[in-house]
């Protein structure tokens, strides 16, 4: 048979004062210490630990997405431009002298993969302008299908990593050749950090830095431009780099803020 425990009985009945039926707590009882038994303490001591240890971890990640990620994002996209850079770029004094078939040849023959835009817009049964070409030089690490796609106007669709790598990786190569030399290459540049620096890093790249440098300034299209001439030979070439911001040729979001868009131009 259970029996109750008459001495913790005793000293409850201690604890309460009686009026009548009316029973409250005694002064002596109110003013008592409260006792909190010793594995109590540990386990709200533990369960402080553990609040405290899972609100460090929850700061931490939101500190780690709030400063941290803007920083690994541009990592990302700083890496798929260099992991994209065979850009090769031709230089056009090469191709003064040479027809569009050899032109074609002559980029066959470096290994250069490339989209003939004349034909992927040609209406059924159009014939070429046999006095021009416009090709576009893909990446080397990006299958023609996929290339295509993208060329066409999907990039803003695609994960910008996935945009600046081709982007860094292609360049547009176009002439027309009715009336003398008239050839263009137009791509993106990552590398400077103004357009300044970025039409002068063009000029070097066709090796018109020792020629004679003529006007500069911004056209009627917006686009900061030098333009010189160069001699070749017994002829007297005029050529133009010119650059503006990546942005107004290319609807990415998220590019580095220091992207342009460059073309150069010679024409006899």
């Amino acid at each position: 048979m259970w029996r109750c425990d008459t001495d913790n009985e005793a000293h409850i009945e201690q604890d309460y004062a009686h009026v009548g039926s009316v029973h409250y707590m005694s002064a002596p009882a109110v003013r008592r210490g409260m006792h909190i038994p010793g594995n109590i303490k540990l386990a709200i001591v533990g369960l402080g630990l553990a609040a405290l240890l899972i609100a460090s971890l929850i700061g931490m990640r939101i500190y780690n997405d709030v400063v941290n990620a803007p920083v690994r994002y541009a990592e990302t996209i700083a890496l798929a431009i260099n992991e994209g850079r065979d850009l090769n770029l031709p230089v056009l004094n090469n191709y003064v002298d040479s027809d569009n078939n050899g032109i074609r040849e002559a980029f066959a023959s470096a290994g250069y993969q490339t989209i003939d835009v004349d034909a992927l817009y040609a209406r059924e049964g159009e014939e070429p302008d046999p006095n021009s070409i416009d090709l576009v030089k893909i990446p080397s690490d990006v299958p023609y299908d996929r290339s295509v796609e993208l060329f066409q106007g999907n990039l803003r669709r695609v994960e910008v990593s996935d945009a600046a790598h081709f982007l860094a990786s292609t360049w547009r190569f176009t002439t027309y050749l009715a009336d003398g030399v008239d050839l263009k290459v137009k791509y993106a540049h990552f590398t400077s950090d103004t357009i300044e620096e970025a039409i002068a890093a063009g000029i070097a790249a066709q090796g018109w830095t020792d020629s004679t440098f003529g006007e500069s300034g911004v056209d009627q299209s917006g686009n900061t431009y030098q333009n010189g001439t160069v001699q070749m030979d017994d002829r007297v070439l005029h050529w133009t780099v010119s650059a503006c911001p990546l942005d107004e040729v290319y609807n990415v979001n998220g590019l580095p803020e220091n992207s342009y868009y460059v073309g150069a131009r010679l024409v006899q």
